[in-house]
């Protein structure tokens, strides 16, 4: 059975732009470039600021720049709070934005933008210096771009447990060699190892493997201690290295297992083992008032109207699709469109 997907309105169509990397649309191919080019014009600005000789020659040039990024920016931030009711999630025109605004990644953009806005207003207060730091979270704009970012935040997701685990071990081992090493050097370096929290000092330097030579043991003891806790820091901070690694690797096979390749230019098509189980499953959201109406045709009507109003068919459709497709970066276009379609398909069965 063959779907004419329907026309997106012109809301649709910036909804799907600025939320979906879609490198064959060359819309959203052009905003995802050009948002990773502010992005990196912004922060690079940043950092040259900090630079006396470069910011006294070019303090009103870097000043227009970060006018007009942050101005891009916010419009941006305002466009996506007025599109994000197109998602089933954000429906409502007031409370679906509030939430929507709570979201992570509508919190990166709206600290993106809050520096500039804040030094403005409030110049004169002495901590809006430091929040001028939080233009720093405009890197994390690329991250809804760039499907390796997310991937590797997904795994930091999905290993919390792991990770969490070995920073426990880390805390445990650096306070355990950090108090024998007190003991151990206490009596000879009195000043550098004065107690246990300044010998935790030495206690990261050694762990991390770094060597900065201002805190050293000068006891066999405490040499030898010190060489011990060298090699098992080589180790323990290969654990996360290696849990994050294995995650990718197993979320980059997943994916390759799972991909699917959109037909583009080609009608989706809908078999009847799709839609079947999916109106046996909203049969079950079907109004108790229906049972008021007396006729086959009222019951009908009733039960579009119910359905028209509500967005528990769009979910239903979204989760069946993810099911078919599997709920992978890459199948995001495929599991939209054939969410549509079949929410059309469901309509219009309910429409005979």
């Amino acid at each position: 059975m063959k779907i004419e997907k329907k026309r997106k309105s012109l809301k649709e169509q910036i909804y799907y732009i600025f939320e979906y990397s879609d490198q064959k649309n060359f819309f959203s191919l052009l905003d995802d470039l050009l948002i990773t080019i502010l992005t990196s014009i912004s922060v690079s600005a940043f950092i040259l600021e900090t630079s006396p000789t470069f910011s006294d020659i070019y303090s009103e040039d870097l000043e227009l720049i970060e006018i007009m990024i942050t101005g891009l920016f916010t419009l941006e931030y305002f466009i996506r709070i007025w599109v994000c009711t197109i998602n089933p999630k954000y429906r409502h025109p007031i409370s679906g934005r509030l939430k929507y605004i709570i979201t992570p990644l509508s919190i990166i953009d709206l600290i993106a933008i809050l520096p500039f806005y804040l030094q403005v207003l409030f110049p004169s207060l002495g901590f809006i210096k430091f929040t001028l730091l939080l233009r720093l979270f405009r890197l994390f704009k690329i991250s809804r771009y760039s499907e390796s970012l997310r991937t590797i935040i997904k795994v930091i997701v999905l290993k919390k447990e792991e990770l969490i685990a070995t920073l426990l071990i880390v805390i445990f081992v650096l306070v355990f060699v950090s108090s024998l090493m007190f003991f151990a050097e206490n009596e000879a370096q009195p000043e550098k190892f004065s107690s246990i929290l300044e010998t935790m000092w030495w206690g990261v330097v050694t762990l991390t493997t770094v060597g900065y030579g201002d805190v050293y043991p000068t006891t066999n003891v405490g040499k030898l201690l010190s060489a011990a806790v060298a090699f098992l820091g080589i180790g323990i901070f290969g654990l996360p290295a290696g849990i994050i690694a294995s995650g990718f690797a197993e979320e980059v096979q997943k994916r390759r297992g799972k991909k699917i390749v959109h037909p583009v230019g080609k009608d989706i098509k809908i078999s009847a083992e799709t839609t079947f189980p999916l109106h046996s499953e909203l049969r079950h959201h079907i109004h108790p008032d229906f049972r008021h109406h007396h006729t086959k045709q009222e019951q009908k009507q009733a039960m579009v109207d119910y359905i028209e109003e509500s967005s528990e068919i769009m979910k239903i459709c979204i989760e069946t699709a993810k099911k078919k497709y599997g709920n992978y970066f890459q199948n995001e276009e495929i599991i939209k469109d054939f969410a549509m379609v079949l929410y059309q398909e469901t309509m219009r069965k309910f429409h005979r």
